[in-house]
Formats: C-alpha cells, structure tokens, sequence
C-alpha cells in the first residue's frame, strides 16, 4: 500500500492560482477531506503565510487553528524553509524556535524541512526544535539535475538528515522534471543505504510525473504528493483521482473510496470557477521547456504573475532562457524557493531592463556573499566581481552570524502603537513580513491609518505630454509614454524634459506627420529608455520602498545605496547616480511606486 499527502490546500492552488484560495473555499469541504484516509494533509507554509497577510487580509495563524478544528483524523502538514522558515532570508534561532513551537501548538503534525541549496547546516536547527515538540519531521532532499549533482551526493545528505532523527526522507521534485529512471534509482538507493521511509513529491509540469509515480512505486516509495483533479496537472501535482485509479488492484493501492474522491472533486471545481481570472493557462499546461529552465510550479505561476505586472508577458520565453543563464552563474543551485525567487527574479531584471546584472537585488548579494548558505557549485567571477567587488563570501553557517531577533521585534511591534496586544503569533507574523503584517494589523484589527501628506510618490509621469526636441539640427515632436515598447537602439544623445537632463538610448520612430515639414518626425519615447544624467532618481520597477537610507541634505557618492525597492518579493538597492546632496525625497516607507516614478534629487 502506497499513502498520499494531499496538497489541494497548499501547494496545488500555490502552482496555479498564485496561492489564492481563500479559507472561505477550504472550510465546507474539510471533513470530507479528513474521511478520504490521506497520511497528511498539506494546508500550511510555502507561499501560503506570505499571501494570506499580503494579498487575502486573512490571519495564517487562524487559518491553521481554524482547519485544525475541522480536521480531526487527519495530519496538518506544513513547508518549511529550514532557517527561512516561510520568508525569503535566514531568521535568528530563536525565531526559529518560536516559529517551529507556534507553528505545532496551533497545528502543525508533520513538519516537511528543506533547504534551497541542501546546506544541512541550514537545517538542523529547526529539526532538532520540531522532533523536540513530539511532530513528525520530513528530512527534505531538493532533488535537481546539473553537472554537480549526483545520486552519492543526495545519499550523504539524507545521511546526515537521518543523524538528525528525521522521520522521513523526501525528495522534493520541485519543477517536475524526475525521470522515471532517476526516481527508481534514488529511491531504490534510499531505501537500501538509509531505511527510512520515503516520500515523493513532484510536479506535471514535464508531463512526467504519473509514469514516475509508478516507477517510484515499483522502487518503494512509501508516500507520494497529489492533488485533486480540478487543481492538478500542469506546473501542480498528478490527480489524486488518477494516481488511486491507477494503483487500484496493485500491491500499491490506495484503498481510496473514489465515490467519496468524485464529491470532493465536484466541489473543486465550482471553487475553481471563483478564481478563473487568476489562472493563466500557461501554469495548466505541460511544458516540456522546463526540463532546461528548472523553473517550479509555484514559482512559475508567480513568475506570470509579475511579469504581468511589469507590463513584460512578450518576455516570458526570454525570461525563462534567461534563468538557465542566471543559475548556471550562481553555481547551479536548486530552484526551490527562495533560491527560485532570487534567480528567477534577477533573470527578469535582465531582461526588464535590456543589460543582464543591470541591476543586481539584494538577495543575490547576500547569496554570493554564502549568507544563504553553501552555493553547489561555482558562482561566476564576473559576476561575483559585479555583485560584492572584492568581499570575500562567509564560510561558517549563516545562522551564527545573526543576533537574537525575538525581544527586538517585540519592543519594534509593541512601539508601533497597535490598539491591541499583540499575541506571540502577530509577533511572529511582523518578524517575518514587517511591512505587510503591519498593514494587515492595521485592516484586521481596526486600526486607523495616518495618512501622511507626500506619501504617494511624486510621479515622473511625463505619459501623454509632448515636447520638442532637437537632435544633429534635426526638429522632432516627442511623446512620452509608458512602454512595452521594443525599441531601436539608437546613438545615446542628451534632452531636456522639463528642464530636466536625460541621457536617451531608444527611439521609436512611429510615423512623420504630413502636416509638419519632412524633418519634425512624431516619436514615441520610451520611459524606461530615460536614464538620469542629472541627479533624479527613478524607480526602474513597479514595487514598494522598504526602507530609506538618506535624509534631505545628505551628502552622497555616486553609488551608495539611498532606498530599497522591494520588486517581485525581492529587495533592490536603488544606487546615487551622481555624487551631491540630497535636496528632495518624494517617497516614504510603504509608498507604492511604478516604473518611472520619481524617487528624489540629488544636486551636484
């Protein structure tokens, strides 16, 4: 008999609805779910945390204690990121401690513990808190293929991982590219070397995926990962349905009621209808591209998703092309989140903004420096050379090097003013996401909102205004517009905008107008193509500020970091472009900004 975890609840809806379900649509069928006999039920982490605050205006802690009351038979399950836990940087211990501990008092029986790069220093921790609290732990391999992963490698580390007291082994396939040959022959080598039981988690997206369930059964796996039929396929898990009708009358059956599976299905897909608009059909469908990208499901419906809002979606195969290169420059790590965010995102900035390390976040600073852990495989000079110039990266485990973080965020939330007081979970929720949980706080638990004059960003918002301009003695009649464009690269010349100074790269020329003389042609000019020669500042991206770094008044070299933009859940270090004094800022913490906002001004 093989046993299946159920991800319709976490990661089935993460891989092709952004991660959107909202409790709402969980709660009228959670008892059925607790009858089908799943050995869990994965409903919590991943994604789901960051989203319910950011996006759903709902609590995850009361999601969890909430399906926790309705589901009495069946095992909670949760992702964790090792030392990310459900964010996207390392977290202190004792917020590891604290998270862990909270995550099983409201809930939580199976703890599944990963690491984007397979570090085990990243991960013991939060194994030894979880086995402390009497859950069941799920030592995590994540499984990918590149010139330096092998089989030995991922048997020393599940090694390592049952030293720890793990009560599982998963391979967690997170882009859905395993063969059924290289599952039979990992599982097959887990089961003699280590013993453990094993579980298998994978996604559709190569359209692989049953016929390596099989083999992985044939190999025995013990437990795989599906979802309900309405959610699965494509960048989601195999159909629970499918894979209980295909195990029927086999040493590895199920034993599954598939009358009771087709009531939980009928109700999916009425759920379904309620999020039509986010679904884009590229999630849905089988890509066998992935098998070079590696890009996983949840973070390829993300992906989608910010492409969208970046105005890129012609870019998508180039970003996807791009990835490959972004990943191989950083030393092939496994796409699993948040490695995934960091490469995927910096493939889009390179090619958003038409220069590849243009601009270079945060995140993929501190992953050269080792502040994520041990890269698999070498990071590229060049880029490493862009990224920390001559910064020599850490050796020693992440974790060491970061203060206690649990009394500092109570004494930041407490002095923020809330009415009420804040619980461990709040605390705990603010730690994690400062900005979004706070503007969560402040919608569900009444709150009031100062609203401050100037906190909207002061826009360059030259869209629809006309202006003339002279290049080589030439006249011409130029439109600003936002873009999509893809225009001509053209010679770099200077023009004044509003007695502004920008240096021009790309020119559109769209069509002469017969009224005017033969040389005054009607051009399009291209936001993103200004770049400041002077010393505006402007935001390259769609995203919010997080923090700022300067004061009006401020003298500033060319280079220093002013603000961070936080993009695509990555942080973004927006650079002086000149060195002078800070004469205006437009922004504050929390602003909301588009592609060509005006941030400040610097004088030379």
């Amino acid at each position: 008999m093989v046993q299946i975890t159920e991800t319709i609840l976490r990661d089935a809806h993460q891989s092709l609805l952004a991660t959107r379900m909202k409790l709402e649509d969980m709660l009228p069928i959670a008892e059925k779910l607790d009858k089908v006999g799943y050995f869990s039920l994965e409903m919590w982490g991943g994604a789901t945390f960051d989203v319910c605050i950011r996006f759903l205006n709902e609590d995850p802690w009361e999601r969890l204690r909430i399906l926790k009351s309705k589901i009495k038979n069946t095992k909670l399950q949760m992702l964790l990121r090792g030392q990310n836990l459900v964010g996207y940087r390392h977290y202190a211990d004792d917020l590891v401690e604290k998270f862990v501990k909270k995550s099983a008092e409201n809930g939580i029986d199976v703890f599944r513990i990963f690491d984007a790069l397979n570090d085990i220093r990243n991960m013991e921790y939060a194994i030894s808190v979880a086995k402390d609290v009497n859950a069941t732990v799920e030592g995590t391999i994540s499984y990918t293929v590149s010139p330096v992963h092998t089989i030995s490698q991922f048997l020393k580390l599940a090694e390592e991982l049952a030293k720890l007291s793990c009560d599982i082994i998963c391979i967690k396939d997170m882009a859905g590219f395993m063969s059924p040959k290289e599952a039979y022959d990992l599982i097959v080598a887990l089961k003699k070397e280590i013993g453990l039981p094993v579980h298998l988690h994978t996604h559709c997206s190569s359209g692989m995926a049953p016929a390596t369930y099989f083999a992985a059964c044939q190999a025995g796996v013990d437990i795989l990962d599906t979802a309900m039929s309405p959610l699965a396929w494509g960048t989601s898990q195999p159909p629970t349905e499918s894979i209980a009708g295909m195990l029927k009358n086999t040493p590895y059956d199920t034993g599954f009621d598939m009358a009771l599976l087709s009531e939980i299905r009928d109700y999916f897909f009425k759920v379904k209808e309620n999020y039509k608009d986010i679904i884009d059909p590229i999630s849905e469908r089988v890509d066998t591209s992935i098998l070079i990208h590696q890009i996983p499901g949840g973070m390829l419906s993300n992906l989608i998703s910010q492409l969208k809002q970046q105005k890129a979606m012609d870019k998508y195969q180039d970003v996807l092309k791009e990835t490959a290169y972004v990943r191989a420059d950083l030393g092939y790590p496994p796409l699993v989140t948040p490695t995934s965010q960091i490469v995927g995102t910096q493939a889009v900035f390179n090619v958003v903004l038409g220069e590849r390390y243009k601009m270079i976040s945060k995140e993929v600073k501190e992953y050269i420096k080792g502040m994520y852990g041990k890269p698999p495989g070498e990071i590229s000079l060049e880029v490493k050379k862009l990224a920390i110039g001559d910064e020599e990266p850490i050796t020693c485990r992440p974790g060491d090097l970061i203060s206690p973080e649990w009394e500092k965020n109570v004494k930041e939330l407490t002095d923020t003013g809330l009415k009420s007081v804040p619980t461990d979970e709040d605390i705990l929720s603010y730690a994690l996401f400062p900005q979004p949980a706070m503007q969560f706080f402040k919608k569900q638990k009444g709150e009031s909102q100062k609203v401050e004059p100037g906190l909207k960003a002061a826009s360059s918002k030259l869209a629809g205004q006309t202006f003339n301009l002279v290049i080589d003695g030439e006249k011409y009649e130029v439109i600003i517009e936002d873009p999509k464009s893809q225009n001509k690269l053209m010679p770099p010349f200077k023009v004044m905008v509003n007695d502004e100074e920008y240096k021009v790269q790309n020119l559109d020329f769209l069509k002469t107008d017969a009224r005017n003389s033969p040389s005054e042609t009607q051009m399009k000019l291209n936001i993103s193509s200004l770049e400041t020669v002077g010393g505006n500042v402007y935001s390259p991206m769609p995203g919010s500020i997080v923090d700022i770094k300067v004061k009006i008044k401020d003298k500033v070299e060319k280079g220093s970091v002013m603000l961070i933009l936080e993009a695509m859940k990555m942080q973004n270090e927006i650079q002086a472009p000149v060195t002078g004094t800070v004469e205006d800022i437009y922004v504050k913490v929390g602003t909301i900004v588009e592609g060509g906002d005006l941030l400040l001004k610097i004088m030379n």
